[in-house]
């Protein structure tokens, strides 16, 4: 982008310079850690997945059910890594422990979509389109239905992500189009272009040995946690690798630059892999460590942020200045936030937070007048075990019959597609009591009825 428009470079530098005035700004209205704010005007960000494979591609997902699996699993582990809920956190040295902190985030799968009909929060296509980076570097052809993709869903509503296989550069993991990227300097990025592109092997985490993940170039291990998106996701709300993307410099160096916050420490160039750590109570060492006769890195670098590059076990943490910043672009209003910005960006994904409608299954989403909802019945509900679901009509358009929980998670789907049936048994006595959602997805739209299972 700054080999097309040397201006960014200085746009770039001085957002980055802003992010520690903004993290501190937070931080004094907002208290030390992210979780201390007030929740009443926010909500889980509603996410969409655009999945664009090949069959072959989709086989290697585990199919249809692997990507239930992938998607459900990845928003565990979104929720889990931005509020400070990751099993892993035991493994943060005692020195990195006063910074592991809560962001305050969350996210919740897209149930209602744009045309007002009910979405399981991820869409599949189907096909052979080979994505390539494009202009910006953005893989902006996999965006666009024009050009083989699946275009965006309203992304002032919806935090749109792309699952794709990166054509011209395979090993790429993944790639983020911020908003700041598209509302200020020359040239833009189109709007239209705002969100997350993902490598569809490293979409969600591991549930099986034989599932299908990318391996790491070193080692046996994979990218199979789910850490691919939670880094993407940082860069989503505005914060930078931990190294500062300086080309292996230092911070005092000739051209040397940071991430900009300062529990950060100073970093030489990406780490990968998984090292084992060498100092007592942190990590270990890069070229960075002195400052003359200053440690600037009594713990070690920051290889186990979600913001560098090491393997996704070797990833447990966000720190209070990284929460801080990400906090005032999602959980403030626009302009609520003072101090250094310069940019404009807080509060620029707030907007995310404003519609719980779209994490709801519609009651009865756009279904047409050949099947009105009344022709359907659902009984006994409450049930102890057994559900019956009849017609007062055959339906050759009856695509599918889903059952979810009250966290979206699917735990069953019965494909109908050209069944001539007009009653369908279903047996729910080996799921937990609760209230669950039954959905039954006709090719016109969507009837949704909640049932209570004791």
């Amino acid at each position: 982008m700054i080999a097309k428009d040397p201006s960014w470079a200085q746009r770039f530098e001085a957002q980055r310079a802003s992010l520690q005035g903004i993290a501190d700004n937070y931080k004094q209205q907002h208290g030390r850690d992210a979780a201390e704010r007030t929740t009443s005007t926010v909500s889980p960000i509603p996410v969409v997945f655009h999945i664009i494979v090949s069959s072959a591609q989709l086989a290697l997902m585990g199919g249809y059910t692997g990507v239930q699996q992938r998607v459900n699993s990845q928003m565990e582990v979104l929720n889990q890594d931005f509020n400070r809920q990751n099993s892993d956190s035991t493994l943060i040295p005692s020195g990195w422990k006063p910074l592991y902190a809560n962001v305050g985030i969350q996210f919740g799968l897209a149930h209602t979509a744009p045309n007002g009909y009910g979405t399981p929060g991820y869409e599949v296509l189907l096909n052979d389109t080979e994505f390539s980076a494009g202009y910006y570097n953005d893989y902006s052809n996999a965006k666009y239905s024009s050009t083989g993709g699946l275009s965006a869903w309203d992304n002032t509503k919806y935090l749109n992500v792309w699952c794709i296989y990166f054509a011209d550069n395979s090993g790429l993991l993944g790639i983020t189009t911020p908003i700041s990227f598209t509302t200020s300097g020359t040239p833009l990025i189109p709007n239209a272009e705002i969100g997350i592109c993902v490598n569809f092997e490293a979409l969600g985490k591991r549930a099986s040995p034989s599932d299908n993940y990318i391996a790491t170039s070193y080692g046996s291990d994979y990218y199979d946690q789910g850490r691919t998106i939670t880094h993407e996701m940082g860069h989503m709300f505005e914060i930078w690798h931990t190294w500062g993307d300086d080309f292996g410099l230092c911070p005092w160096d000739p051209h040397g630059g940071d991430d900009g916050l300062a529990d950060t420490p100073p970093e030489g160039d990406s780490h990968f892999y998984n090292w084992p750590d060498t100092i007592s109570g942190g990590t270990y060492y890069d070229e960075c460590q002195y400052n003359g006769p200053t440690n600037t890195q009594p713990y070690g670098i920051a290889s186990l942020d979600y913001l560098n590059y090491t393997d996704d076990v070797a990833m447990h943490m966000f720190t209070i200045d990284q929460a801080a910043a990400m906090a005032a672009m999602a959980l403030v209003p626009p302009g609520s936030a003072t101090g250094a910005d310069g940019q404009g960006i807080t509060g620029e994904s707030y907007s995310l937070t404003q519609n719980p409608n779209l994490l709801m299954w519609p009651a009865n989403a756009g279904v047409s007048q050949v099947l009105a909802e009344s022709d359907l019945n659902i009984y006994p509900n409450p049930t102890t075990g057994t559900i019956n679901i009849t017609f007062n009509q055959n339906s050759t358009t009856l695509q599918n019959i889903s059952i979810t929980n009250m966290l979206g998670q699917e735990v069953q789907n019965i494909n109908t597609t050209g069944s001539q049936n007009n009653y369908y048994s279903i047996d729910l006595s080996g799921m937990s009591k609760g209230m669950y959602f039954v959905r039954c997805n006709f090719a016109s739209g969507t009837i949704t009825r909640k049932i209570l299972l004791q």
